[in-house]
């Protein structure tokens, strides 16, 4: 899905995405991080998340709903983690809009995000910043509408 940036409103909910977080999905995470913290002891009953994985569970549902655009720089990132994750947790992650400006060719989008367990408990809440290319373009169903060399809109596929 690819979102046209240019349309969207401060304040507008872009990602509400609902997880359980499995055993699996947490040592797959683990294993492609080389997460050595200790955190995650898989014997125990209910083992601890490490909160980064939490975080990049949150990510990865922001950037499907959102199709970024090729391009696009991660900028900034802020997290604050409240609360600890098990393994088997329901999350509920979710992302608003809090900026979106065009600073000449770049468009700057920060997003909210907020993370919540399935009692409603805020687990972790942030703020993460893109810069996206091609402000002045936008996008047409089939392809970015873009200006030619003569100054003429088309969509280009």
């Amino acid at each position: 899905m690819s979102v046209d940036f240019a349309t969207l409103e401060t304040g507008q909910e872009l990602s509400d995405k609902s997880y359980v977080l499995d055993a699996q999905t947490v040592e797959r995470y683990i294993g492609a991080v080389g997460d050595g913290s200790g955190i995650y002891q898989p014997a125990d009953d209910r083992p601890i998340v490490p909160a980064m994985a939490v975080a990049a569970l949150g990510l990865r549902g922001i950037v499907a709903d959102l199709g970024i655009p090729e391009g696009t720089v991660h900028a900034g990132q802020e997290l604050d983690f409240s609360a600890v994750v098990r393994v088997g947790d329901a999350l509920r992650c979710r992302a608003v809009l809090s900026q979106n400006a065009v600073r000449g060719e770049t468009r700057l989008v920060s997003l909210r995000l907020t993370v919540e367990d399935g009692a409603g408990r805020q687990v972790m809440t942030g703020k993460t910043t893109l810069l996206m290319p091609g402000a002045a373009h936008a996008w047409c169903g089939r392809g970015w509408v873009c200006p030619d060399n003569g100054g003429t809109w088309r969509c280009r596929e």
